[in-house]
Parts: C-alpha cells; sequence; structure tokens
C-alpha cells in the first residue's frame, strides 16, 4: 500500500515532524504526566513527543509507519490495527492521540466511539486534522486526487457532532499550516502525472477558493497552499 511505501517521508515530512500544532500541545500538557498514552494511526510518531508518560503505545494501519516510528522516534509498543477496532480493553488508557489522520478513516463514528471505549473516566482525547468550510467540496476533491484513501475532512460542527454527549470540550484553537506543494504532492511517490492533476486542479479553482486557500504561485506553478487545522483537546465525560 501506499503509505508501506512512503514511510520515510512521513518522518522527513516538514507537515508532521513540526508545527504550531505540537508546540501548542507541548505547552497545554506541559504540567501532565500519564501513566499510559495512546496514539492512534501515529504515521512515523511524531505526534508521541508533546506528552510525558509512562508508557506510550502506537497504533498504525502499516506495518513499515510502525517499523519507522520504532528506528527514528523510538517507540517501543506498537500494534498495527485499524483506527476503527483498537484491540484493548476498555478504560486502558488516560490519553488518547490523533493527528492529521480522521480524515482517512472509513468509519469516523467508530473511531469516537473506539476512543471513548478505551479511555479511562475524565481521560484526555487530543485530535488534530485538517478542518473545511467553504472549501469543502474543493479541497476534498484535490485530496483525493492526490491520495485515494482520503475521505474527507470534516467541519468543525461535523467533528463536535461526532463527539457530543461523550466529551467535554476543553478547548479548540485553529491553526494556518502552509504546504510546500511539490513535497506535499510527492509525499506518497506520486508520479508526474498525478502530480500534474494536482496542480492543474489547484490552477482551475475559482478566485475565492485560491484565495481562501492563499495558493500561491511562480511562473503558472503552484507553490505553495495553506489550509486550516483544528487542535481539539477533549475530556471523557
Amino acid at each position: 500500500m501506499g503509505f508501506d511505501d512512503a514511510a520515510i517521508n512521513y518522518f522527513i515530512s516538514s507537515d508532521h515532524k513540526e508545527g504550531e500544532d505540537l508546540a501548542f500541545c507541548t505547552n497545554y500538557f506541559k504540567n501532565h504526566h500519564f501513566k499510559k498514552l495512546l496514539d492512534i494511526a501515529t504515521a512515523a510518531g511524531h505526534f508521541t513527543k508533546p506528552f510525558s508518560a509512562s508508557m506510550k503505545v502506537a497504533t498504525d494501519i502499516s506495518f513499515n509507519m510502525l517499523k519507522t516510528a520504532k528506528e527514528k522516534n523510538n517507540l517501543s509498543h506498537l500494534v498495527q490495527c485499524l483506527a476503527e477496532f483498537l484491540p484493548f480493553k476498555g478504560e486502558s488508557f488516560d490519553i488518547v492521540t490523533c493527528r492529521i489522520a480522521l480524515h482517512h478513516f472509513k468509519k469516523p463514528g467508530l473511531f469516537f466511539d473506539e476512543v471513548y471505549r478505551v479511555l479511562n473516566e475524565k481521560g484526555f482525547f487530543v485530535l488534530i486534522d485538517s478542518i473545511v468550510d467553504i472549501e469543502d467540496t474543493y479541497l476534498n476533491v484535490i485530496e483525493y486526487i492526490r491520495d485515494n484513501t482520503h475521505r474527507r475532512s470534516f467541519t468543525i460542527s461535523e467533528i463536535l457532532e461526532f463527539t457530543a454527549k461523550k466529551y467535554r470540550l476543553l478547548t479548540f484553537h485553529t491553526i494556518f499550516k502552509k504546504h510546500n506543494f511539490i513535497e506535499w504532492a510527492t509525499r506518497l511517490n506520486q508520479d508526474s502525472t498525478t502530480v500534474e492533476k494536482i496542480e492543474k486542479a489547484f490552477l482551475d479553482l475559482p478566485a475565492k477558493i485560491k484565495d481562501e486557500l492563499k495558493v500561491e504561485t511562480d511562473n503558472g506553478r503552484v507553490v505553495s497552499y495553506t489550509d486550516k487545522k483544528g487542535i481539539f483537546i477533549f475530556q471523557k465525560l
């Protein structure tokens, strides 16, 4: 599968190894130490770093992602599984995290149910993902051209509907993430034809959507675009 072949790209990815969202979580949880942390869809394991925990468990659907997380980020408790079907007992973790992955999940409702099941009472759930509003259809289509495992990015209200009556929203923060086009478009080792399709899709966007996504070009070539990420910090009710 694509993620297995591109695992090292996710370790070196500027979108994943650094960012305002990592700094935000590091600061928010600087005075917390957890017994057991679970990071779902960990990729190369970058999102385990902002948190202090006696045990850090990471899951991913990709074997090579987990191998990279072990070799590059020194993670030792690794489980290959779907985000919607977690092989853990109920109330096993003090904090569950998931960063830049929700848009891949086939059954997001099950994912939220599983997080709730494995969290201890009053446990924390930290979710970071792309959020959309007026550019919803356009950006989801472009994302799918780039990666056919993309299902869709959600609106803020949709994410809050998934979590209603199960979690208390402690804080929410929006960041604007600028992506280098070539690095982003080739992360899954896409061929030149696919990259050209992605670029054309950006260039063909209505002016209003180009402005919303801050699409930057140079001599008719796409240089970068900017999307929105939502940082949701919940506590289990």
